[in-house]
C-alpha cells in the first residue's frame, strides 16, 4: 500500500506539471496561475455568499440587494403543498406545482424584489456570487479576555504563491479555532485546508505523506477568514496548517504554528 501510495502521488505531481520535462510543462494548464503572484490579485475564486433567506406560506413581496460587485445571483427555492410562482423586475424564475425545489439564477445587481404568488409553504434563499476578497471579522470569542493566541505562522509558498499568517486561538472554555489574515493564494476551485503534523514541509510530497486533518474547505483564495477545529482534535498534534489542491492532489501553501 506505501508503495501505491508513492505512485499516486508522483502521478498527481506529473499531471501538474511538477516534473521537470519541459514537454509537460509546455502543456502545464496551471503554468500562468503558478507564475502569477498571489500577493498582486484583486481577485479571488468565485464564491457563493448568502444574501437572505426569505419564507412565507402565501403571497408576498419582499424586497433585498445584490452587491453591485457581485457576478450573478441565485435564488434556490422550494415548496410543499399548492403551486409556487417566483419573479423578480417582472421577469419569471419559476411557475410549478408543488412539493418541488429548484434553482433560479441572475445576472441584474443592486436592488430588486422577489414577487411571490403561493397557495402553501414556501421557502426562498438568495445568494450571491462574488470574487472580492473575504473579509470576515475576527470571531466575538478570539475578542475575549479569556481568549489565547497558542500557535501562529506565516504561509510560504510551496507549488502556488502564497502569503499571509495563520494564528490557533484556544478560546473560552477550550473550543480551538483557526483564523487566517492577510492570506492570498492563487484562485481556483476546490482547495482545502489541512491541518498537519508537518513541522514546516517543503513540498508536495512531504505534506501528503504527513498525517493530516482534513479541517474544510477554503473560504476564500483572498482574505481574512475563520475555522473552528473539531472539539475532539488534539491540538498539540498540529504543527502546520497547509493549503491543498484536490483535484491535482498538490499543496499551494503551508504556514508553521509554533
Amino acid at each position: 500500500m506505501a508503495r501505491r501510495g508513492w505512485v499516486l502521488v508522483l502521478l498527481g505531481l506529473a499531471g501538474c506539471g511538477s516534473s521537470g520535462d519541459d514537454e509537460a510543462k509546455r502543456f502545464d494548464p496551471f503554468t500562468e496561475v503558478r507564475e502569477r503572484d498571489a500577493t498582486q490579485t484583486q481577485r479571488a475564486s468565485p464564491r457563493w455568499e448568502p444574501v437572505a433567506t426569505l419564507a412565507g406560506s402565501g403571497p408576498a413581496t419582499k424586497p433585498f440587494t445584490v452587491a453591485r460587485e457581485a457576478i450573478q445571483w441565485r435564488a434556490r427555492w422550494r415548496c410543499e403543498t399548492g403551486r409556487l410562482k417566483l419573479s423578480v423586475s417582472k421577469r419569471r424564475l419559476t411557475d410549478t406545482a408543488c412539493p418541488r425545489r429548484g434553482t433560479s439564477a441572475e445576472v441584474r445587481t443592486g436592488v430588486q424584489e422577489l414577487r411571490v404568488e403561493a397557495t402553501g409553504p414556501w421557502r426562498v434563499a438568495l445568494e450571491q456570487q462574488v470574487d472580492t476578497p473575504l473579509r470576515e471579522p475576527p470571531l466575538s470569542a478570539m475578542r475575549s479576555p479569556e481568549a489565547r493566541v497558542t500557535a501562529k505562522g506565516r504561509f510560504y509558498s510551496l507549488e502556488r504563491r502564497s502569503r499571509g499568517t495563520a494564528a490557533l486561538y484556544r478560546l473560552p472554555g477550550g473550543r480551538r479555532a483557526l483564523r487566517l489574515e492577510g492570506f492570498a493564494t492563487s484562485a481556483n476551485t476546490d482547495l482545502f485546508v489541512w491541518l498537519s503534523t508537518a513541522a514546516t514541509p517543503r513540498n508536495t510530497v512531504q505534506a501528503a505523506q504527513a498525517r493530516h486533518t482534513v479541517l474544510a474547505p477554503l473560504k476564500s483564495t483572498l482574505g481574512e477568514q475563520n475555522y473552528l477545529l473539531p472539539k475532539d482534535l488534539d491540538a498539540r498534534a498540529i504543527r502546520s496548517v497547509v493549503i491543498w489542491c484536490v483535484p491535482v492532489r498538490i499543496a499551494y501553501a503551508a504556514a508553521p504554528l509554533n
